[in-house]
């Protein structure tokens, strides 16, 4: 075990839960598409298209996780230190070892499946800075599509730290005020945006101008950080009723799946004009999340197998992320180069694909992700991140 690497005990084990459910159902949802329904084995329409425009809420867990984990480190990390200026290049440098190396790594890769055209779109510079879908609809046919939430995450590191640089600036506040006047401008302004604009017609111009543009979704993460605040300031209201509130929380991600089916099957712009969904399609699923997190960041288990299995996905899911798609369209077009019927073994198939992403996975982690990221031990102060202690608070 690397000395950087968390052991098993201190793992949050809701929270791996989280995350690698979250993973997985992207995993089934980009697997349908590219399996089944890119090579006309089935079709997205009726109840599989409503199923599969359901699995995008699994990125809102992803989203408001990040905030949730990243805030806790922000605010430790700010309660460490005295200078605005250390608090913020040691965040920015931790994560920047942490995700862009792997992201340049599979960029590398995008680009050269879309030169061999094996993948569809062509590589642009602007991915390079994450501002392909920064504040417009990224081109298509689309290349590297993934990346979109990537992007937005990039784009929440760099801004988070200047947000409270600038408020700070702006007006002295206690820093419990500080921070949430932060998670306030994240969730707001998003929300703003998304409540003026003309409502998409349909679910792929909301997928496209709405959903995968960052400026109008970075309210996601905001919420996470919301989280991250109630859990260190207002310790009284997270450890009270926590099932109760996990259930409040469970509704409002049922109701946003039931609204999703209704919009799919009957009318997207079904109430108020599609002004319902821009708004609530976003925000309720995050709510939901915040609501559950209290829950799920108590739950334990004794089984040391679950703990190692969440934990594993969990150190996976960033490589899994960028990997399961180069390597379902190389299967794809390996297949289909070689005339081969795919549908008639269309269960080994995926199954041998979802083998080969993890084993990938899990050879980027070891050989790459993590030893890159443990350079960043040389430079910076390593600073917890998840949910405070009864100590903290």
């Amino acid at each position: 075990m690397s000395k950087h690497t968390v052991p098993l005990y201190q793992r949050n084990f809701g929270l791996d839960v989280l995350r690698s459910l979250s993973i997985c159902v992207v995993l089934m949802n980009h697997g349908f598409l590219g399996f089944f329904v890119s090579t006309g084995l089935s079709k997205w329409e009726g109840w599989r298209a409503a199923v599969s425009a359901c699995a995008v809420f699994a990125i809102e867990w992803l989203f408001v996780l990040s905030g949730f984990l990243i805030g806790s480190m922000m605010i430790r990390s700010f309660e460490a230190r005295d200078g605005w200026w250390a608090s913020a290049r040691d965040f920015w440098l931790r994560r920047w070892f942490r995700t862009i190396p792997n992201y340049y790594l599979f960029l590398a890769l995008n680009a050269a499946l879309a030169w061999w055209g094996i993948e569809e779109g062509r590589f642009d510079w602007s991915f390079a800075v994450f501002s392909q879908n920064l504040a417009w609809a990224q081109e298509k046919p689309l290349f590297f599509a993934e990346a979109w939430s990537l992007a937005l995450d990039e784009w929440f590191y760099f801004l988070m730290p200047i947000l409270i640089g600038v408020v700070a600036w702006m007006r002295h506040l206690e820093r419990r005020h500080l921070f949430w006047a932060v998670a306030l401008v994240l969730i707001l302004i998003p929300s703003v945006l998304r409540s003026i604009i003309t409502p998409p017609a349909h679910f792929f111009e909301w997928d496209d101008h709405v959903r995968r543009v960052t400026i109008m979704h970075l309210d996601a993460t905001g919420w996470g950080v919301a989280a991250a605040i109630l859990n260190r300031w207002h310790g009284a209201w997270w450890g009270s009723r926590q099932g109760f509130k996990a259930l409040i929380g469970a509704a409002l991600l049922l109701g946003a799946v039931a609204a999703m089916f209704y919009f799919m099957r009957v009318d997207w712009r079904g109430f108020a004009g599609g002004r319902f969904n821009d708004l609530a399609l976003i925000a309720a699923p995050s709510v939901g999340v915040v609501l559950t997190l209290p829950w799920l960041s108590s739950l334990q288990v004794r089984s040391r197998a679950l703990r190692l299995l969440a934990a594993r996905v969990g150190d996976y899911s960033y490589s899994v992320y960028l990997s399961h798609f180069p390597l379902l369209l190389i299967m794809v077009y390996v297949f289909k180069v070689m005339g081969w019927d795919i549908g008639a073994i269309i269960g080994w198939v995926v199954l041998v694909w979802l083998m080969a992403v993890f084993a990938v996975s899990a050879l980027v982690f070891h050989s790459f992700e993590k030893p890159v990221s443990d350079l960043r031990e040389r430079f910076t102060k390593r600073v917890q991140a998840g949910p405070f202690s009864r100590g903290e608070v």
